[in-house]
C-alpha cells in the first residue's frame, strides 16, 4: 500500500489539507469552526474540487472516479451536519445533546470520498448529487 501524500490548499488563505491515498481523498474541515469560515469553504468547494481532481491525475497517473456532483454532494453534506453539530454543541447544554453532538462533529469534520469499490456509502452521494446537484457535471 502506497503512502498517503498530504496537500494544503488555500481558500481566502484558510489553509486546508487534503490526503491523498489510491482510489480515496480525505478532506479536513476540523480546524474551522466559526460559521463565517465553513460559509466561505462552502462557497468555494467548485475550485477546491477542481484542483484536487487535477492533482490526483497529476499524483496517480489516472482520474479519480467520483463524479463532480458526487463530491460537491458529499462535502456540502458533511459541511452541513457540521455546522448543525458545532451549533448543538454551543448552544443545547444538556449533556446527552452534548455528547451527541460531539461525535457528529468529530464524525462529519473529516470527510472521506471514495470511488464506488472502497466507499460503501459512494450509492448515497451519487443519489444525492443526481437529485440536487446536476448542474455541477
Amino acid at each position: 500500500m502506497s503512502k498517503p501524500l498530504t496537500k494544503t490548499y488555500f481558500i481566502k488563505n484558510l489553509p486546508l489539507e487534503v490526503v491523498f491515498r489510491p482510489k480515496v481523498i480525505s478532506i479536513d474541515f476540523r480546524p474551522y469552526k466559526h460559521k463565517e469560515e465553513l460559509a466561505l469553504l462552502y462557497s468555494h468547494c467548485i475550485v477546491l474540487i477542481d484542483e484536487i481532481k487535477h492533482d490526483y491525475q497529476q499524483l496517480y497517473g489516472k482520474h479519480l472516479k467520483i463524479s463532480k456532483p458526487s463530491l460537491v454532494s458529499e462535502i456540502w453534506g458533511h459541511l452541513i451536519a457540521y455546522r448543525i453539530s458545532l451549533g448543538l454543541k454551543n448552544h443545547v447544554k444538556i449533556w446527552p445533546v452534548q455528547k451527541f453532538a460531539k461525535f457528529a462533529a468529530f464524525r462529519s469534520a473529516v470527510v472521506d470520498c471514495g470511488e464506488t469499490k472502497v466507499d460503501t456509502n459512494r450509492w448515497f452521494w451519487d443519489l444525492t448529487a443526481w437529485a440536487f446537484f446536476r448542474k455541477y457535471r
